[in-house]
């Protein structure tokens, strides 16, 4: 029981971590309608998700590294 607790609270501190710094923004589309009492169908609200797009690519580089001279002690 305390794992998907925790579980859980992983997942909504991430999902709030998110939305906190703007890589997922979440806005209703449409209204929540409750079914009537004569058993007719109700709508789901609607939401529309945009997530930051992140590219990760690779490249060739050529780094210099500096020369060591190693000494030992006498």
């Amino acid at each position: 029981m305390r794992f998907i607790f925790g579980l859980l609270l992983v997942a909504v501190v991430l999902v709030g971590g998110a939305m906190a710094f703007g890589l997922l923004k979440v806005e209703q589309t449409r209204d929540a309608k409750l079914p009537a009492i004569a058993v007719e169908q109700g709508t789901l609200p609607s939401y529309k998700a945009d997530v930051v797009k992140v590219e990760v690519g690779t490249r060739n580089e050529t780094v210099e590294v500096p020369t060591v001279a190693v000494r030992k002690p006498e």
